[in-house]
């Protein structure tokens, strides 16, 4: 559920600002609003030595300890976390100008390979001092073949896929078409040395980045030390002055955490002022639901939602709803077994949260496999006796004729989702004439519901179905809008009814996407089956086995990647836009954000931090 929220104002001296700012970040319960817009380069200062230290330690991260160190190595110790993520940082630039002089040396050095390892350079420059010029080209034979006689031209032996071609001259301007080669800058010997020379210092470098791996918690430590000065002093700056004698802040705090803010405020003889929000649009939302529905917040983070503060949390809804709607969309028993197996394998890499939810999934899926009877879309499986007398021939994916019946329960499932939505705001707006507004459009979604199975399956409708509408209409006309002018609200209601019952006509037509995209994953699944198993297993050698069992693999797995895409695009959506829209939540929050401190476990010091 949304936390109701109170504005808080907090007053203290100019002189304890500081103190202040650090036990408000120690409570954790703020989130502070800034007020003052003044820029400090003290926080930009902060902000790059936070990203230098995350840079230091994902840079320290990419190592592990590989090499053996030479018996001489001598291994760096810092002597504070500033000056080992300068270091570390510097080892990236280090890298950078070895590997270019590196590759630069290796040019040079297949020069040598190329046109003679004994050759002298100096010999070179003594003839072109002399008079005599030399121009070294590298051609293919067809080139070669072109070339004019006049010129007098020394070819050598083939080297790999091109031939080396010297131009002698008497004037540095005669030349060939071609592009000539460039002499290096050392002499052969000076090249192999400092070849070495490079790989050695890049050698130390990795030692010197394995040798920091033990430094990661330690740097750290260092970084959230850093990021609470950050926090620190942009909450500082936020903060507007009363006469250069007094500084307050504003922000918002859970009513549930209201007795703790005022020890702390009467402890160090803080002033506010609490009261209630006259903005509601700009408080932000704090959510806190029991562990058990708290499994879906993964999902809302990741598709990145909050409800506004007036609005409803949906989460126990969209938790209900979505494991149905994964359960019918994936449909399979067998992929809902992998989803498990996966998640208890790797159930130490994932948060607890993640865990619970997968498992909760999963479940849904293989009882709904179960049910419907679908085993990696084998029909084979499907007809074993103990698992066929599981299966409610209604829902089945390899029954016949129960297409009716899979649209009408899609068509079901849609009217009592919606009907939901609109009895939550019937209990939102009790105090309020909209409540039978919301009554009216629960019983239009009735009327709706028995409109679309005469369209869509041909059911004919009751002849009291139109009384719903006559029904629903009056009351959706009556009570849309509260106002002082009741023909007008009413007018209003009438001309946007025509557009609302067109709307709910479709949202409810929208559910019977649970059922097609469900028959459709069973569907691909038997493709697969039958095109790479034909006529089962039956007289495959081993080779064949195993190429099969490749095949089915790469299959199944594409399937599952398209129904978990189908489950983010309509299983969501059906939450977020038909659920939602009816519901009247437009997702409008900002997240409740405490100004809280991380406290870190190594306690650093002002010296530490100091110089940014």
């Amino acid at each position: 559920m949304i936390v109701r929220m109170k504005e808080v104002l907090l007053f203290t001296t100019l002189a304890s600002v500081d103190e202040t700012i650090d036990q408000l970040g120690r409570l954790g319960v703020v989130d502070v609003v800034k007020i003052d817009s003044v820029v400090n380069k003290t926080a930009e200062r902060r902000a790059a030595a936070v990203h230098q230290t995350e840079s230091a330690i994902s840079l320290l991260k990419s190592h592990g300890i590989k090499a053996k160190k030479p018996s001489n190595y001598t291994k760096y110790t810092a002597s504070n976390p500033k000056q080992l993520v300068d270091r570390i940082l510097m080892t990236e630039t280090i890298k950078e100008k070895s590997k270019a002089k590196l590759e630069e040396l290796n040019q040079q050095l297949h020069w040598y390979k190329t046109w003679g390892e004994n050759i002298n350079i100096r010999d070179l420059k003594h003839l072109r001092k002399k008079g005599i010029y030399l121009h070294l080209y590298l051609l293919g034979d067809n080139q070669v073949s072109r070339l004019n006689t006049k010129h007098n031209i020394i070819v050598l032996g083939k080297y790999k896929t091109k031939i080396p071609v010297v131009l002698v001259s008497k004037s540095d301007s005669d030349k060939l078409q071609f592009k000539a080669e460039e002499l290096p800058s050392l002499p052969h010997t000076l090249v192999k040395e400092q070849i070495i020379r490079k790989k050695r210092q890049l050698a130390e470098v990795e030692h010197f980045l394995e040798d920091q791996v033990e430094n990661i918690e330690w740097l750290e430590d260092y970084r959230n030390f850093l990021t609470d000065q950050l926090e620190m002093e942009r909450t500082s700056q936020g903060m507007a002055t009363i006469e250069d004698r007094i500084k307050y802040l504003k922000g918002y705090i859970p009513v549930n955490v209201i007795d703790d803010f005022k020890d702390v405020a009467e402890k160090n003889h803080w002033g506010y002022h609490i009261s209630e929000p006259e903005k509601p649009e700009n408080v932000p939302v704090y959510i806190k639901n029991p562990k058990w529905i708290g499994i879906i917040n993964p999902v809302m983070k990741f598709i990145d939602i909050i409800p506004g503060y007036k609005e409803v949390d949906v989460s126990i809804y969209f938790l209900v709803a979505f494991a149905l709607f994964f359960a019918m969309l994936v449909g399979d028993a067998g992929y809902g077994a992998i989803f498990l197996l996966l998640t208890l394998l790797f159930r130490k890499k994932l948060s607890k949260q993640v865990c619970v939810l997968i498992y909760v999934l999963s479940g849904g899926t293989i009882i709904w496999g179960v049910l419907s009877g679908t085993y990696f879309g084998s029909e084979y499986i499907t007809n074993l006796s103990f698992l066929n007398s599981m299966v409610i021939p209604e829902i089945s994916s390899f029954g016949v004729d129960n297409m009716a019946f899979m649209m009408h329960f899609s068509f079901l499932i849609g009217a009592i989702h919606l009907t939901i939505a609109h009895g939550i705001r019937v209990v939102q707006f009790i105090n309020s004439i909209k409540a039978l507004s919301e009554v009216g459009w629960i019983i239009l979604i009735w009327g709706l519901f028995l409109i679309t199975e005469q369209l869509v399956l041909g059911k004919p409708m009751p002849e009291w179905a139109i009384w719903l509408f006559v029904g629903g209409a009056t009351l959706v006309a009556l009570f849309s809008v509260e106002s002082k002018n009741f023909f007008k609200s009413m007018l209003v209601s009438l001309a946007n009814l025509p557009l609302s019952l067109i709307s709910g006509f479709s949202d409810i037509v929208s559910y019977v996407r649970l059922f097609a995209v469900g028959m459709a994953t069973a569907a691909v699944a038997s493709s697969f089956n039958n095109m790479i198993l034909p006529e089962g297993f039956s007289g495959l050698g081993i080779l064949d086995l195993i190429m099969a069992a490749i095949a089915l693999l790469l299959g199944h797995g594409l399937n599952i990647a398209l129904a978990l895409m189908a489950v983010m695009v309509h299983g969501i959506r059906l939450n977020m836009l038909e659920f939602a829209g009816h519901l009247g939540v437009q997702f409008s929050g900002e997240a409740y954000k405490p100004f809280k401190l991380i406290n870190s476990r190594k306690k650093f010091t002002v010296q530490d931090y100091e110089s940014i």
